[in-house]
């Protein structure tokens, strides 16, 4: 008996030992302490906590067999009935705690003297439910799940104060903390993406930090997608309707997001040009002609044109060249020219090719080279009846002027010809005669000519 005594007090100093050694282990800074031998001992937390949160302290009973309770109230406590979340060294010399009306425990957890406890309360104010966990060496053990807060305090959603009491002997807790469980505070959008491209999803969260993040797409998690936004990579069709979520996570708890629905639109290739053909008529052999066609990309995704090529003796086209990138509703001025060298009718095209669906864009060309016909206006008139050194000539496109003179100096002539006119227009004539002393007189009658 002697033999099992001994035994039986080995086993109890080392489990001590043990325990002290954990206690000194995770204690790492100093705290305010506060203790109770008979009266109650309260220690404020750092703020009122609702919601999820946890609470954690160190406990140490001054004896095997005391009745040392300590637990979570909204102000200071003045009795047990303050307490709505509690755990207890008990007189029994186990620890255990409250679930509304007893105080029980899912396993039988004995606690020695003077050994450092500690305890970890994870409760949901909202639900006035906790869970109670007490670290044995370097295991967290189990005091009680889903434990109802006290009946006298079952509706209380808010929780600042640790109390402490022990009327068997003296309990010391020391090492308070409190950590706010994640609350989501802005919830991840739905995003609607072109297949080919990435997009984003962003949340907003509280809670004690440090936060993790865990992104996941149809419930399966993102590998590396641990921070508060998650980029998409290139999206395809495949992923329409994808649903994104994102945990938030810390000591005290996690909170999962809403769910974010991804639309993926498939990706259309479109570049419509505003004509398919032009049409520039008769171009005098020498000179040139321009058209203008507006290519437009009708799609909704980017497109590069690739090669731009023109047929047909003297067409050229120019504004449109390899390389250019259109976003979608942007468009381009294509310019087409004819040339003739010759007389005759020419045909050609220009062909636009890109990544679009409808490549090559293809815009036939049409026109005619003509002979330059030259075209002049005669004018005479009758001689002054002063005597005069010559005469000035005038001419207008419209009616009435201004006018603008055609001679340099007065001609002695009575008779000009304007060889500068173009076919197809009319043009008006004044003529003006100059004395001696370079007087000039009021403009003759206008006459008119039209150029076929």
């Amino acid at each position: 008996m002697l033999i099992a005594g001994k035994i039986e007090n080995k086993i109890q100093i080392v489990a001590a030992a043990l325990a002290m050694l954990f206690a000194f282990g995770t204690v790492g800074h100093a705290s305010t302490c506060v203790s109770s031998s008979g009266s109650w001992a309260n220690y404020p937390l750092s703020q009122t906590a609702t919601g999820k949160f946890r609470v954690t302290f160190d406990a140490a009973p001054s004896a095997a067999l005391i009745n040392g309770t300590m637990g979570l109230s909204f102000g200071p406590a003045t009795g047990y009935t303050s307490l709505a979340a509690t755990v207890r060294f008990n007189e029994a010399g186990t620890i255990d705690a409250r679930n509304s009306t007893v105080f029980t425990a899912v396993s039988n957890i004995p606690y020695f003297a003077g050994t450092t406890y500690h305890f970890i309360l994870d409760v949901n104010a909202v639900a006035h439910t906790y869970n109670a966990y007490v670290m044995i060496g370097s295991v967290q053990t189990t005091i009680g799940i889903n434990y109802a807060f006290r009946y006298e305090q079952a509706t209380t959603s808010s929780l600042n104060n640790l109390g402490a009491v022990d009327t068997i002997g003296t309990v010391s807790v020391c090492n308070v903390a409190l950590t706010m469980a994640p609350s989501i505070t802005s919830q991840p959008v739905s995003k609607t993406v072109i297949a080919g491209n990435t997009t984003s999803f962003t949340v907003g969260a509280t809670g004690t930090a440090p936060l993790t993040y865990q992104w996941k797409k149809n419930g399966v998690a993102i590998s590396g997608a641990t921070s508060s936004a998650y980029t998409t990579p290139a999206e395809t069709t495949t992923d329409n309707n994808a649903q994104f979520t994102v945990a938030v996570s810390n000591t005290a708890g996690s909170a999962t997001s809403n769910a974010a629905t991804l639309t993926v639109s498939a990706a259309t290739y479109l570049l419509n040009p505003s004509s398919s053909s032009l049409s520039f008529g008769s171009v005098n052999v020498s000179s040139s002609g321009t058209q203008t066609v507006t290519l437009t990309n009708a799609g909704n995704s980017t497109v590069t044109v690739s090669n731009v090529t023109v047929s047909g003796a003297g067409f050229n086209a120019a504004g449109v060249s390899s390389g250019l990138i259109l976003a979608p509703g942007q468009t381009a001025a294509l310019a087409a020219t004819f040339a003739p060298s010759g007389e005759g009718s020419v045909t050609g095209s220009v062909s636009v090719a890109s990544n679009a669906t409808n490549s090559p864009d293809a815009i036939s060309l049409s026109g005619t080279g003509v002979a330059i016909v030259n075209h002049s206006v005669g004018l005479s008139w009758s001689p002054s009846m002063s005597t005069v050194i010559g005469y000035n000539t005038y001419s207008s496109a419209q009616t009435g002027g201004p006018y603008t003179k055609l001679t340099a100096t007065p001609v002695a002539t009575l008779s000009y010809t304007d060889s500068t006119v173009q076919a197809g227009l009319t043009y008006y004539y004044v003529v003006t005669s100059v004395d001696s002393n370079n007087v000039e007189s009021g403009y003759s009658a206008q006459v008119s000519a039209l150029v076929p």
